[in-house]
């Protein structure tokens, strides 16, 4: 069964590289998995989607808990899906711009942004309008 995972964290000592290893290793390990999706970060804040078998999100959850670069980790999301957001990545980044500010506005999020404010019910949603986005890069 195909299903998504949706959770935010707060970074531990934020480093530069953090970011770029999380990518690294999503890139190696996910296809294996048969796992795609979509991470953000903002002001120290991650929230990453995911999608694949239970099973595999399930383990993968998992390691995110156990993951150093992350602290008071929050499951937002979790179920079924009919089709991917994000079938062509393994692992995506959102680069940020004044539209993605914009849409997240349009979700209820005040300003000054907090990724990790969304409130669990607006994840899906937001996360369906920022795949429609143009900002995602894959590395």
């Amino acid at each position: 069964m195909l299903c998504r995972l949706i959770y935010v964290s707060r970074a531990r000592a934020f480093r530069s590289d953090d970011v770029a290893s999380i990518l690294v290793q999503s890139r190696e390990n996910n296809p294996a998995a048969n796992v795609t999706g979509g991470l953000c970060l903002l002001d120290g804040v991650y929230m990453q989607y995911l999608e694949g078998p239970e099973a595999a999100l399930q383990g993968l959850f998992g390691r995110i808990l156990d993951d150093e670069r992350n602290h008071a980790v929050r499951l937002l999301d979790q179920g079924a899906i009919g089709t991917r957001l994000f079938p062509q990545w393994s692992m995506a980044l959102l680069a940020w711009d004044e539209r993605i500010r914009t849409l997240l506005m349009s979700h209820g999020m005040a300003a000054p942004l907090d990724l990790y404010a969304v409130p669990p019910d607006e994840a899906p949603a937001l996360f369906r309008a920022l795949a429609r986005m143009p900002n995602w890069v894959a590395l």
